[in-house]
């Protein structure tokens, strides 16, 4: 079956978290070294980046933190992304995918100031999903029928096998998209993306790309066999 749209996660998909982390290394006073060995090694071993934060902050919830945050630094950047974090291959990459007729949309698990942050971005995507705005995050089943429900808002009749979801991690984005009916990439980049590539769930992924270049070349390849 032809692919005709690709999805895209958003965070170490699109966007480089390096500059996000390194502030919450700082606000929570922990050496960026040790911040991001710890979250790599509790990653290792099966657990999440929030676990990490419960190793350096015990009972660390990240909702009330947050917002403590806000209130204390309404305009400073925090969990923010701009312009200057978009992995450098996003927008070159995009561009080849529309070449080749693709609709491109962007869902993924971010708070609700991400929508307008990427909008202003003018990647070229026809919709844009986030779960802080729907009420619902990955994996449930319900966030990939919300975007199932946003790709045939952008191409009316597309069927979940014509849709490639685009992921760094194999939990909340392979295994799920997958059930739902879609085709799926895992991108080898970020925290999870080179460890979840290594995992055995990996294989259930339809391709494993080092970046958005490997994935044109693969749709192309795909979509002429």
């Amino acid at each position: 079956m032809t692919i005709r749209t690709v999805v895209f996660d958003v965070g170490e998909t699109l966007i480089d978290e390096t500059a996000i982390f390194t502030r919450w290394a700082d606000r929570l006073g922990v050496p960026h070294m040790a911040f991001f060995g710890t979250i790599g090694g509790v990653i290792a071993t099966g657990g999440t980046i929030l676990e990490a934060f419960r190793l350096f902050v015990p009972g660390f919830d990240l909702s009330s933190e947050s917002l403590r945050w806000r209130n204390e630094d309404p305009d400073g950047p925090r969990e923010h992304f701009g312009p200057a974090d978009l992995y450098p291959d996003v927008r070159p990459g995009f561009a080849a995918l529309r070449a080749q007729d693709l609709t491109l949309v962007v869902a993924g698990n971010q708070p609700p100031e991400a929508g307008p942050a990427l909008e202003a971005m003018d990647l070229g995507v026809s919709g844009i999903g986030i779960s802080d705005v729907w009420g619902v995050a990955k994996p449930a089943p319900a966030f990939f029928d919300r975007t199932l429900d946003l790709v045939r808002e952008a191409r009316p009749g597309t069927e979940a096998r014509e849709v490639l979801y685009v992921g760094d991690r194999t939990d909340n984005d392979v295994l799920p998209a997958r059930a739902a009916g879609m085709r799926t990439a895992l991108l080898r980049r970020g925290l999870y993306g080179y460890r979840h590539a290594e995992r055995p769930e990996a294989a259930r992924a339809d391709v494993v790309v080092d970046d958005l270049f490997g994935l044109d070349t693969w749709i192309a390849e795909h979509n002429r066999a």
